[in-house]
């Protein structure tokens, strides 16, 4: 028999707002020089941060044979080895898998770069990958824009029906000072309307074509300094 007590009055320790740093944490990375790996929800799995994975994972990146699609191989290599990473925190906190709802995903990606189509011409993708009891793969090929996290300016912005930006007149500095856009206005909208604030912090930005590869535009001075280390 199950009985609700309510309780008043009840004084809880203080909490610093913003109560977390992730809005500071490395969210995007290169993968093989080649695709770029952005990451919402969860700042960390397994005990872990996922720049702690991601950067351990760097070697283990699987090797593509001449016609493999590297894009597709890599993707599944990333979806699958952070669905383990999660079934494994939820074995250690005792979580019954069955139970969980099945669009209840506690964190994902961003994963862009590009592959070849039939006629072997580049073809720009970006795959959200959604990680949770079964994980989800939603693969983006036309020009446009995706997002994750905080939708609500973004949602105000693009109206019902989505109508978005008018994507295919966009130079590349265009595209950069959208997504720049898009971050900063939700940012600020957050500030201004007293909710905890969910994205702040200096914003990274990648750029990634067919010929060059990823490249950074901006990002953080303190994963600048330890990413020049490294090498």
């Amino acid at each position: 028999m199950r009985e609700q007590v309510e309780i008043k009055d009840v004084q809880t320790p203080p909490m610093a707002v913003p109560s977390s740093t992730w809005p500071y944490a490395q969210k995007l990375f290169p993968i093989q020089k080649r695709f770029g790996l952005a990451i919402f929800g969860n700042a960390g799995v397994n005990a872990r941060s996922m720049f702690n994975h991601i950067i351990e994972l760097s070697p283990a990146f699987p090797q593509v044979a001449a016609g493999e699609d590297a894009f597709q191989k890599t993707l599944e290599f990333v979806r699958d080895y952070f669905h383990r990473q999660l079934l494994e925190e939820w074995k250690k906190a005792n979580v019954q898998v069955d139970l969980q709802p099945d669009t209840f995903f506690p964190f994902g990606f961003h994963f862009v770069g590009y592959s070849r189509d039939a006629n072997k011409e580049p073809a720009a993708k970006t795959a959200l990958i959604y990680i949770g009891k079964k994980p989800v793969v939603k693969l983006h090929e036309s020009i446009g824009c995706t997002w994750s996290g905080d939708g609500s300016v973004v949602g105000m912005l693009w109206g019902t029906p989505p109508k978005g930006a008018n994507f295919a007149v966009f130079s590349l500095q265009d595209a950069i000072d959208y997504a720049k856009f898009l971050i900063r206005t939700t940012a600020d909208y957050q500030r201004f309307s007293g909710n905890l604030p969910t994205v702040g912090g200096d914003i990274d930005i990648a750029l990634v074509t067919n010929h060059r590869g990823f490249q950074w535009i901006a990002q953080k001075e303190l994963y600048r300094i330890l990413e020049r280390e490294e090498r």
